[in-house]
């Protein structure tokens, strides 16, 4: 039996991969078969598109196989655990898969890369953006603590904002280049909603760049 070959870029994590969930949902939709071996499990090629496509909280997905659950029981049976942000869930062998699903199968294959950019999602950066904006200065006598502070180095984006009473941080991981910028609270507060339907990283330092 032939086997489709989809081929994605992405980095190897342990004996699963991280990749842009963009590009495996591309490599799923031109797929022809109905069953994709993914690492060592094979599922349903249509509902892990579905999944995939209704899957928030970053623009990159890490799939590695299961070693136990969030309860921290030990898994048994083969699953998949897919981590996408702050959410993840398991996948089991056979998932989306009836008795009706034609034996056509294509393969998921990983092509390796060093690193995977931007790796900051839409979401997560609006969430982080949430989190620092309410501790910027709201007067215009202080207009450097009027602004959020973004600091990229050692692999780590940093989130710094403070009012002159109170210090906000968050941390992010951020495989890209090293870099700083300063940005008025006022030209982020409508990033927050807007970031949603973007590729947030690189919509925040366009705005920095402007400036």
């Amino acid at each position: 039996m032939a086997i489709e070959k989809l081929n994605i870029e992405g980095k190897r994590s342990g004996e699963g991969f991280v990749a842009h969930k963009a590009m495996l949902v591309n490599a799923l939709s031109r797929a022809i078969a109905d069953r994709v071996m993914l690492l060592d499990l094979t599922i349903g090629r249509r509902g892990l598109l579905g999944y995939l496509k209704a899957l928030g909280g970053s623009n990159i997905v890490k799939v590695v196989p299961a070693n136990g659950n969030a309860s921290g029981e030990r898994i048994t049976d083969k699953r998949l655990k897919v981590i996408c942000g702050a959410n993840t869930s398991y996948l089991a062998d056979s998932d989306w898969i009836g008795e009706k699903t034609p034996l056509t199968l294509c393969e998921v294959r990983v092509s390796p890369s060093n690193t995977v950019t931007p790796n900051i999602g839409a979401i997560e950066l609006s969430e982080a953006l949430a989190r620092v904006l309410p501790f910027t200065a709201k007067g215009d006598d202080r207009p450097v603590l009027a602004c959020v502070r973004f600091v990229a180095k050692d692999g780590k984006l940093n989130l710094v904002s403070a009012d002159g009473f109170r210090l906000a941080v968050v941390t992010l991981d951020f495989e890209d280049v090293e870099g700083e910028a300063l940005i008025n609270r006022d030209d982020l507060k409508g990033m927050i909603n807007a970031l949603s339907g973007q590729s947030g990283l690189g919509l925040v330092l366009s705005k920095a760049g402007s400036n």
